[in-house]
Protein backbone atom coordinates (compact mmCIF):
# COMPACT_ATOMS: atom_id res chain seq x y z
CA UNK A 1 0.00 0.00 0.00
CA UNK A 2 2.78 2.30 1.13
CA UNK A 3 4.51 1.49 -2.72
CA UNK A 4 1.12 2.48 -4.08
CA UNK A 5 1.09 6.27 -2.83
CA UNK A 6 4.21 6.47 -3.52
CA UNK A 7 3.87 5.40 -6.83
CA UNK A 8 0.83 7.84 -7.25
CA UNK A 9 3.47 10.82 -5.73
CA UNK A 10 5.62 10.23 -8.66
CA UNK A 11 2.70 10.22 -11.21
CA UNK A 12 1.49 13.06 -9.98
CA UNK A 13 4.91 15.35 -10.12
CA UNK A 14 5.04 13.67 -13.70
CA UNK A 15 1.57 15.07 -14.45
CA UNK A 16 2.69 18.55 -12.73
CA UNK A 17 5.87 18.96 -14.84
CA UNK A 18 4.39 17.70 -18.06
CA UNK A 19 1.23 20.12 -17.98
CA UNK A 20 3.80 22.68 -17.04
CA UNK A 21 6.10 22.41 -20.26
CA UNK A 22 2.91 21.90 -22.36
CA UNK A 23 1.41 24.90 -20.87
CA UNK A 24 4.74 26.77 -21.22
CA UNK A 25 4.82 25.37 -25.08
CA UNK A 26 1.19 26.70 -25.70
CA UNK A 27 1.89 29.90 -24.17
CA UNK A 28 4.33 30.80 -26.12
CA UNK A 29 2.45 29.81 -29.64
CA UNK A 30 -0.02 32.41 -27.94
CA UNK A 31 2.00 34.87 -27.33
CA UNK A 32 3.25 34.50 -30.96
CA UNK A 33 -0.56 34.65 -32.48
CA UNK A 34 -0.84 37.94 -30.13
CA UNK A 35 -3.46 36.90 -27.58
CA UNK A 36 -4.47 38.36 -24.42
CA UNK A 37 -3.99 37.24 -21.15
CA UNK A 38 -8.20 36.36 -20.79
CA UNK A 39 -7.94 34.15 -23.90
CA UNK A 40 -4.56 32.34 -22.64
CA UNK A 41 -6.28 31.87 -19.14
CA UNK A 42 -9.79 30.49 -20.98
CA UNK A 43 -8.46 28.53 -23.65
CA UNK A 44 -4.44 27.62 -23.84
CA UNK A 45 -3.67 27.86 -20.24
CA UNK A 46 -7.24 26.06 -19.11
CA UNK A 47 -6.64 23.12 -21.78
CA UNK A 48 -2.93 22.53 -20.79
CA UNK A 49 -3.78 22.49 -16.99
CA UNK A 50 -6.80 20.13 -17.43
CA UNK A 51 -4.49 17.74 -19.89
CA UNK A 52 -3.61 15.89 -16.49
CA UNK A 53 -7.05 14.89 -16.61
CA UNK A 54 -7.26 14.22 -20.29
CA UNK A 55 -4.57 11.75 -19.90
CA UNK A 56 -5.50 10.14 -16.70
CA UNK A 57 -9.04 10.15 -19.02
CA UNK A 58 -7.80 7.87 -22.15
CA UNK A 59 -6.28 5.63 -19.00
CA UNK A 60 -9.44 5.18 -17.20
CA UNK A 61 -11.50 4.56 -20.20
CA UNK A 62 -9.01 1.71 -21.74
CA UNK A 63 -9.15 0.39 -18.37
CA UNK A 64 -13.12 0.21 -18.36
CA UNK A 65 -12.97 2.89 -15.34
CA UNK A 66 -15.78 4.66 -15.70
CA UNK A 67 -16.51 6.64 -11.88
CA UNK A 68 -12.77 7.34 -12.24
CA UNK A 69 -13.25 9.85 -15.12
CA UNK A 70 -16.61 11.24 -14.05
CA UNK A 71 -15.74 11.32 -10.45
CA UNK A 72 -12.41 13.16 -11.43
CA UNK A 73 -13.96 15.57 -13.77
CA UNK A 74 -16.96 16.81 -11.28
CA UNK A 75 -14.31 16.15 -8.14
CA UNK A 76 -11.82 18.54 -10.10
CA UNK A 77 -14.52 21.60 -10.80
CA UNK A 78 -15.18 21.50 -7.33
CA UNK A 79 -11.67 21.56 -6.09
CA UNK A 80 -10.86 24.46 -9.03
CA UNK A 81 -13.80 26.45 -7.36
CA UNK A 82 -13.14 25.89 -3.96
CA UNK A 83 -9.28 25.24 -3.65
CA UNK A 84 -7.86 26.70 -6.31
CA UNK A 85 -9.49 30.10 -6.64
CA UNK A 86 -9.46 29.78 -2.32
CA UNK A 87 -5.76 29.20 -2.63
CA UNK A 88 -5.31 31.79 -5.70
CA UNK A 89 -7.22 34.63 -4.02
CA UNK A 90 -5.68 34.01 -0.13
CA UNK A 91 -2.53 35.04 -2.36
CA UNK A 92 -3.62 38.25 -3.39
CA UNK A 93 -7.92 39.18 -4.26
CA UNK A 94 -8.87 38.79 -7.34
CA UNK A 95 -11.61 40.99 -9.04
CA UNK A 96 -14.28 39.18 -11.36
CA UNK A 97 -14.08 40.01 -15.10
CA UNK A 98 -17.85 41.39 -16.29
CA UNK A 99 -17.12 39.19 -19.19
CA UNK A 100 -16.30 35.77 -16.59
CA UNK A 101 -19.21 36.79 -14.95
CA UNK A 102 -21.66 37.59 -17.68
CA UNK A 103 -20.77 34.54 -19.86
CA UNK A 104 -18.47 31.86 -18.99
CA UNK A 105 -19.91 31.57 -15.46
CA UNK A 106 -23.11 30.87 -17.26
CA UNK A 107 -21.64 28.68 -19.68
CA UNK A 108 -19.96 26.52 -16.77
CA UNK A 109 -23.43 26.02 -15.32
CA UNK A 110 -25.31 25.36 -18.41
CA UNK A 111 -22.37 22.29 -19.01
CA UNK A 112 -23.22 20.91 -15.29
CA UNK A 113 -27.03 20.72 -16.10
CA UNK A 114 -26.29 19.21 -19.72
CA UNK A 115 -24.00 16.54 -17.77
CA UNK A 116 -26.54 15.95 -14.78
CA UNK A 117 -29.18 15.49 -17.73
CA UNK A 118 -27.35 13.27 -20.38
CA UNK A 119 -26.14 11.10 -17.04
CA UNK A 120 -29.59 10.21 -16.12
CA UNK A 121 -31.42 10.59 -19.48
CA UNK A 122 -32.48 7.09 -21.41
CA UNK A 123 -30.88 8.69 -24.47
CA UNK A 124 -27.89 6.82 -24.32
CA UNK A 125 -29.35 3.85 -22.30
CA UNK A 126 -30.25 3.99 -18.67
CA UNK A 127 -27.74 5.85 -16.46
CA UNK A 128 -24.81 5.81 -19.42
CA UNK A 129 -23.38 8.33 -21.06
CA UNK A 130 -23.34 6.88 -25.09
CA UNK A 131 -20.67 7.06 -27.63
CA UNK A 132 -23.34 9.58 -29.32
CA UNK A 133 -23.49 12.09 -26.11
CA UNK A 134 -19.93 12.14 -25.78
CA UNK A 135 -19.85 13.22 -29.08
CA UNK A 136 -22.18 16.01 -27.68
CA UNK A 137 -19.96 16.85 -24.95
CA UNK A 138 -17.28 16.67 -27.45
CA UNK A 139 -18.96 19.25 -29.72
CA UNK A 140 -20.12 21.98 -26.79
CA UNK A 141 -16.40 22.02 -26.47
CA UNK A 142 -15.48 22.96 -29.71
CA UNK A 143 -18.03 25.71 -29.80
CA UNK A 144 -17.04 26.98 -26.58
CA UNK A 145 -13.64 27.46 -27.66
CA UNK A 146 -14.24 28.74 -31.34
CA UNK A 147 -17.00 31.07 -29.09
CA UNK A 148 -14.25 32.18 -26.78
CA UNK A 149 -11.70 32.83 -29.50
CA UNK A 150 -13.99 34.94 -31.71
CA UNK A 151 -15.25 36.93 -28.69
CA UNK A 152 -11.67 37.83 -27.91
CA UNK A 153 -11.23 39.26 -31.34
CA UNK A 154 -14.05 41.31 -30.70
CA UNK A 155 -13.38 42.61 -26.99
CA UNK A 156 -9.42 43.25 -27.01
CA UNK A 157 -8.80 46.76 -26.43
CA UNK A 158 -6.19 48.49 -28.95
CA UNK A 159 -3.72 48.95 -25.54
CA UNK A 160 -4.19 45.71 -24.69
CA UNK A 161 -2.84 44.73 -28.03
CA UNK A 162 0.21 47.05 -28.14
CA UNK A 163 1.40 45.24 -24.73
CA UNK A 164 1.33 41.98 -25.82
CA UNK A 165 3.29 43.14 -29.11
CA UNK A 166 5.68 44.15 -26.76
CA UNK A 167 5.90 40.84 -24.59
CA UNK A 168 9.14 38.59 -25.23
CA UNK A 169 8.54 35.76 -27.35
CA UNK A 170 9.90 32.10 -27.37
CA UNK A 171 11.89 30.36 -29.95
CA UNK A 172 10.30 27.61 -31.96
CA UNK A 173 13.16 25.17 -30.79
CA UNK A 174 12.02 25.89 -27.36
CA UNK A 175 7.89 25.71 -27.97
CA UNK A 176 8.64 21.80 -29.51
CA UNK A 177 11.34 20.76 -26.26
CA UNK A 178 8.85 21.77 -24.40
CA UNK A 179 5.97 20.30 -26.14
CA UNK A 180 7.39 17.02 -26.33
CA UNK A 181 8.66 16.96 -22.97
CA UNK A 182 5.31 17.61 -21.33
CA UNK A 183 3.63 14.99 -23.63
CA UNK A 184 5.86 12.36 -22.21
CA UNK A 185 5.80 13.54 -18.49
CA UNK A 186 1.72 13.24 -18.89
CA UNK A 187 1.25 10.15 -20.69
CA UNK A 188 3.60 8.25 -17.79
CA UNK A 189 2.04 10.15 -15.27
CA UNK A 190 -1.05 8.82 -16.02
CA UNK A 191 -0.63 5.33 -16.57
CA UNK A 192 1.29 5.79 -13.08
CA UNK A 193 -1.75 7.27 -11.11
CA UNK A 194 -4.42 5.90 -12.54
CA UNK A 195 -3.25 2.17 -11.97
CA UNK A 196 -1.76 2.68 -8.36
CA UNK A 197 -5.40 4.81 -7.54
CA UNK A 198 -7.05 1.66 -8.52
CA UNK A 199 -4.83 -0.59 -6.63
CA UNK A 200 -5.16 2.43 -3.42
CA UNK A 201 -9.10 2.00 -3.67
CA UNK A 202 -9.01 -1.86 -3.34
CA UNK A 203 -6.94 -1.83 -0.61
CA UNK A 204 -8.55 0.78 1.55
CA UNK A 205 -12.08 -0.92 0.23
CA UNK A 206 -13.41 2.54 -0.81
CA UNK A 207 -15.26 3.41 -4.18
CA UNK A 208 -13.13 4.58 -7.17
CA UNK A 209 -15.67 7.36 -7.04
CA UNK A 210 -14.20 8.73 -3.42
CA UNK A 211 -10.84 7.89 -5.01
CA UNK A 212 -11.12 9.96 -7.98
CA UNK A 213 -13.02 13.02 -6.07
CA UNK A 214 -10.51 12.91 -3.32
CA UNK A 215 -6.98 11.66 -4.45
CA UNK A 216 -6.74 12.19 -8.37
CA UNK A 217 -8.88 15.53 -8.34
CA UNK A 218 -6.27 17.52 -5.80
CA UNK A 219 -3.44 16.00 -7.73
CA UNK A 220 -4.16 16.59 -10.97
CA UNK A 221 -5.85 20.05 -9.62
CA UNK A 222 -1.77 21.11 -8.71
CA UNK A 223 -1.08 22.24 -12.37
CA UNK A 224 -4.02 24.75 -11.97
CA UNK A 225 -3.19 25.52 -8.13
CA UNK A 226 0.87 26.72 -9.20
CA UNK A 227 -0.42 28.12 -12.31
CA UNK A 228 -2.99 30.04 -10.30
CA UNK A 229 -0.65 31.53 -7.54
CA UNK A 230 2.33 32.10 -9.93
CA UNK A 231 -0.38 34.54 -11.83
CA UNK A 232 -1.87 35.89 -8.28
CA UNK A 233 1.87 36.40 -7.56
CA UNK A 234 2.46 38.25 -10.91
CA UNK A 235 -1.04 40.31 -10.65
CA UNK A 236 -2.30 38.68 -13.39
CA UNK A 237 -5.41 37.54 -11.43
CA UNK A 238 -7.44 37.53 -14.82
CA UNK A 239 -5.41 34.15 -15.95
CA UNK A 240 -6.06 32.67 -12.60
CA UNK A 241 -9.92 33.07 -13.17
CA UNK A 242 -9.87 31.99 -16.35
CA UNK A 243 -8.06 29.34 -15.61
CA UNK A 244 -10.55 27.83 -13.25
CA UNK A 245 -13.51 28.73 -15.27
CA UNK A 246 -12.15 27.42 -18.55
CA UNK A 247 -10.83 23.91 -16.70
CA UNK A 248 -14.07 23.67 -15.32
CA UNK A 249 -16.16 23.61 -18.29
CA UNK A 250 -13.26 21.69 -20.02
CA UNK A 251 -13.74 18.92 -17.10
CA UNK A 252 -16.78 18.33 -17.51
CA UNK A 253 -17.60 18.27 -21.83
CA UNK A 254 -14.10 17.65 -22.72
CA UNK A 255 -13.65 15.08 -20.31
CA UNK A 256 -16.55 13.09 -20.35
CA UNK A 257 -16.90 13.20 -24.20
CA UNK A 258 -13.61 12.05 -24.47
CA UNK A 259 -14.30 8.95 -22.04
CA UNK A 260 -17.16 8.25 -23.43
CA UNK A 261 -16.21 8.15 -26.86
CA UNK A 262 -13.77 5.43 -26.01
CA UNK A 263 -15.60 3.77 -24.11
CA UNK A 264 -19.72 3.91 -22.66
CA UNK A 265 -19.35 5.30 -19.15
CA UNK A 266 -21.82 3.77 -16.65
CA UNK A 267 -23.25 6.68 -14.61
CA UNK A 268 -24.04 6.33 -11.21
CA UNK A 269 -26.79 8.20 -9.49
CA UNK A 270 -24.86 9.23 -6.47
CA UNK A 271 -22.86 11.41 -9.07
CA UNK A 272 -26.01 13.61 -8.69
CA UNK A 273 -25.70 15.57 -5.61
CA UNK A 274 -22.39 16.23 -6.82
CA UNK A 275 -23.16 18.21 -9.69
CA UNK A 276 -25.88 19.92 -7.34
CA UNK A 277 -23.31 20.75 -5.28
CA UNK A 278 -21.26 22.30 -7.63
CA UNK A 279 -23.89 24.10 -9.67
CA UNK A 280 -24.92 25.83 -5.97
CA UNK A 281 -21.56 26.90 -5.19
CA UNK A 282 -20.85 28.09 -8.60
CA UNK A 283 -23.64 30.21 -7.95
CA UNK A 284 -23.32 31.31 -4.47
CA UNK A 285 -19.80 32.47 -5.22
CA UNK A 286 -20.96 34.70 -8.57
CA UNK A 287 -23.78 36.04 -5.94
CA UNK A 288 -21.22 37.19 -2.92
CA UNK A 289 -18.95 38.30 -5.73
CA UNK A 290 -21.54 40.47 -7.18
CA UNK A 291 -22.87 41.98 -4.22
CA UNK A 292 -19.15 43.16 -3.21
CA UNK A 293 -18.57 46.86 -4.35
CA UNK A 294 -14.97 45.73 -5.99
CA UNK A 295 -16.23 42.67 -7.31
CA UNK A 296 -13.66 40.69 -5.23
CA UNK A 297 -12.66 37.67 -3.64
CA UNK A 298 -11.03 38.95 -1.11
CA UNK A 299 -9.07 37.11 1.70
CA UNK A 300 -11.82 36.25 4.07
CA UNK A 301 -13.71 34.82 1.56
CA UNK A 302 -10.87 32.84 0.10
CA UNK A 303 -10.36 31.35 3.64
CA UNK A 304 -14.18 30.18 3.52
CA UNK A 305 -13.88 28.18 0.37
CA UNK A 306 -10.98 26.39 1.12
CA UNK A 307 -12.90 25.24 4.91
CA UNK A 308 -15.76 24.22 2.71
CA UNK A 309 -13.46 22.33 0.40
CA UNK A 310 -12.20 20.88 3.56
CA UNK A 311 -15.10 19.84 5.00
CA UNK A 312 -16.86 18.58 2.03
CA UNK A 313 -13.51 15.68 1.45
CA UNK A 314 -13.84 14.49 5.10
CA UNK A 315 -17.55 14.24 4.32
CA UNK A 316 -17.16 12.27 1.06
CA UNK A 317 -14.50 9.85 3.36
CA UNK A 318 -17.24 9.86 5.93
Amino acid sequence: MLKNFILVVVGMILLVKGADFLVKSASGIARRLRLSEMIIGLTIVSVGTSLPEVFITISSALGNHSDLIIGNAIGSCICNLLLVLGIASLVRPIRLNKRITKVHIPIGIASMILLLFLGNSTFGGANMISRTEGIILLGCTIIYMLYTIFEEKREITREERTKIEHINKMSTLTIIIYFLLGLLGLKFGSDIVVDNCVAIAEGLKVSEMVISMTIIAIGTALPEIVTSIIACLRDEGDIALGNVVGSNILNLCMLVGLGSVIRPLSYSVDFNINIILLIIVTIVISIIVKFDKDNMISRKKALLLILIYMLYIINLFL
